[in-house]
């Protein structure tokens, strides 16, 4: 059994969210997600690695860590066999990932896993549509408004005096803006100042050659990333028809 961390859990549906996405890896028989405890206790057939539970958490828009090796560094228990030496064979590669959403975050977590070194690099804000401008806020505001509609009219109002509600449209935007911020450090920032394989560049990247990367960075100079791999993970707009 590997026992995981589980990081950016909000409530009891996040853990659904972690348990599915972990029982939707090969190899997994079945596993256990608590939300209040923030772990997930996952049965897997040997061949199943920590990194890989890793991307796929990663991919549902969490973060996990090793329970035993964050219990090692806290002086809980002694070190116990790890599963890193299974992971050679992406010792030496060159990973450059464009883009940060869930795509991005969840391969260059495996990536770095199994041993590459990886640079993703992000012109915009990092973190991708989900937590910024997509399901979080949105969810934010549809909760809210609810919450709205019950103080003006709900099937009680016979028993339960109503208030009609004063919206303060600006506080609520920044109440919202300040969980975006949240779970932006949680899910997807402070995973990448974790992981040492793992070097983030702010920046427009463009090609140069099949194994070259051009990064004008914020500050208008420009880096040059080599690499062996890439993977194109800037998701999509909408296109306008005629």
């Amino acid at each position: 059994m590997q026992t995981l961390t589980i990081e950016g859990m909000t409530c009891n549906a996040c853990a659904t969210h972690v348990r599915k996405a972990l029982e939707g890896v090969p190899g997994v028989r079945s596993a256990q997600v608590a939300y209040p405890q923030g772990t997930a206790e996952v049965q897997a057939d040997a061949g199943v690695s920590f990194a890989t539970l890793a991307a796929a958490v990663a991919g549902a828009g969490y973060a996990a860590t090793d329970a035993v090796a964050n219990a090692v560094r806290a002086g809980l228990q002694p070190a116990e066999p790890s599963d890193s030496a299974a992971r050679g064979d992406g010792r030496g590669l060159r990973i450059a990932i464009l883009g940060s959403g869930g795509a991005a975050m969840a391969a260059a977590i495996k990536a770095a896993g199994a041993g590459a070194q990886v640079t993703l690099i992000e012109r915009g804000t990092i973190g991708g549509t989900c937590v910024n401008v997509g399901c979080v806020p949105s969810k934010i505001m549809i909760r809210a408004a609810h919450v709205a509609h019950l103080r003006r009219q709900s099937p009680f109002d016979a028993g339960i005096s109503v208030t009609p509600p004063a919206v303060r449209r600006d506080k609520l935007l920044a109440q919202q803006q300040s969980r975006v911020d949240e779970l932006r450090h949680t899910k997807y920032e402070s995973i990448l100042l974790s992981q040492h394989n793992i070097t983030s560049v702010r920046g427009s990247a463009r090609f140069t050659d099949a194994h070259t990367l051009a990064v004008t960075l914020q500050d208008g100079t420009v880096q040059t990333v080599g690499f062996d791999q890439c993977l194109i993970a800037t998701g999509a707009h909408p296109a306008i028809p005629p």
